[in-house]
């Protein structure tokens, strides 16, 4: 998941205390998953709502930090090297913008096809793994790769042959009524109306010296221009405008596979050179980090806040952070041959059904095709990676 130091590529170490019995291990999957898929479905419902992005974003990291920083007092490791500092405060600036282009690739493609897009990232680190540390991955790992990327394409290629944009379908049909005549004109009386319509915008057109500049009426062109950017705005309501079809929502889940894969390898950098009793305050940093990235854009951009933006950005602080802190608390009474498989699973499937289910997403069948294939990729990856 985007901005979790765990992310689908990287492990926790191995401890040595017995799994405790009890209702505990299964409680900590759950609010894992729930911690996850929270995360899609806040970003889903802020886009719903149209409420600001950046707004939204920086108040996540504000609220994640708090509690990070609180946890990692209460666990007694509030001590964190320079290193390891210094690597997730430029985490920080990654997680940013990954945090901000999934928001962008739900609103384009739909959370059932983003969730691919940014969980088949997992092969990005793998590759860096083989590149710097020169491991050597398993025959598991390896399959996985290849089908994450087969699902990729297919959720790419699904994407580029659809004709209509993906979205909330019953948000669409209203904003279509919405622009229905709401009268009982007769056609042909219609008819006449906009052939006198197009006329005066021909004559506007033609003869725009005629009249004062702040007296001529709009032209066609601006007209235009207006209906565009009326629609712009539209889609960062339902995702539903022209700019969300092929080109478009396929360049989002591209730069989302990216930088996902990206946001991954500093934490897989942690991992194998930093202290790994410093996690928590690792991740506690690079929320502090991301805070101030988004205060400085903030600043910069200004935009409108209100209390319903405070409170989805609180929500997404809390999934956000507890979408590590569960996976800690899974590891340590659970094997990772039975927790990374159980999670990747449930995280796609989950936020797929969700997309189509409760926003009504049109996904195709090699999309469908693609969401299974990317639950096949996780597991074997994740198998790979716990029988090593």
């Amino acid at each position: 998941m985007v901005n979790s130091v765990s992310g689908s590529g990287q492990s926790f170490p191995r401890l040595t205390r017995r799994p405790r019995r009890g209702y505990f291990p299964v409680l900590y999957l759950l609010l894992k998953v729930v911690s996850a898929v929270g995360m899609g479905l806040v970003l889903k419902r802020a886009d719903a709502r149209s409420l600001e992005r950046l707004p939204l974003i920086r108040t996540n990291y504000a609220v994640a930090a708090i509690i990070g920083f609180i946890a990692s007092v209460a666990l007694g490791q509030a001590h964190i090297s320079g290193p390891a500092a210094l690597l997730a405060a430029v985490t920080g600036i990654l997680f940013v913008a990954g945090l901000l282009i999934w928001a962008r690739a739900i609103q384009a493609a739909g959370l059932a096809l983003s969730v691919v897009a940014m969980r088949t990232a997992v092969v990005i680190p793998l590759f860096a793994a083989v590149l710097i540390w020169h491991e050597q991955p398993s025959i598991l790992e390896v399959a996985g790769s290849f089908v994450a990327l087969i699902a990729l394409a297919l959720v790419l290629s699904d994407v580029a042959s659809r004709q209509s944009p993906v979205g909330d379908e019953i948000t669409a049909k209203a904003c279509t009524e919405r622009t229905e005549p709401q009268d009982e004109t007769p056609r042909q009386a219609r008819n006449d109306r906009a052939a006198r319509g197009a006329e005066r915008d021909t004559k506007t057109e033609t003869e725009p010296e005629s009249l004062p500049a702040d007296r001529r009426p709009p032209s066609a062109t601006a007209n235009r221009r207006r209906v565009a950017l009326s629609g712009a705005r539209g889609s960062l309501l339902t995702g539903n405008s022209r700019a969300a079809r092929g080109p478009s929502a396929r360049l989002w889940l591209l730069l989302l596979f990216i930088v996902e894969g990206l946001v991954m390898i500093p934490a897989l950098v942690f991992r194998k050179e930093l202290p790994l009793n410093e996690t928590l305050p690792f991740q506690t940093v690079i929320f502090v980090s991301a805070f101030f990235v988004t205060t400085m854009l903030y600043y910069t951009r200004k935009p409108r806040v209100d209390p319903d933006t405070l409170k989805w950005g609180a929500l997404l602080g809390t999934a956000n952070l507890g979408n590590y802190l569960f996976l800690v608390l899974a590891l340590t009474v659970l094997p990772g041959l039975a927790v990374y498989p159980v999670i990747a699973a449930s995280e796609v499937g989950l936020l797929a059904v969700a997309g189509v289910v409760l926003w009504k997403e049109k996904v195709g069948i090699r999309s469908w095709l693609g969401i299974a294939l990317a639950v096949i990729a996780i597991v074997l990856i994740q198998l790979g990676k716990a029988a090593a």
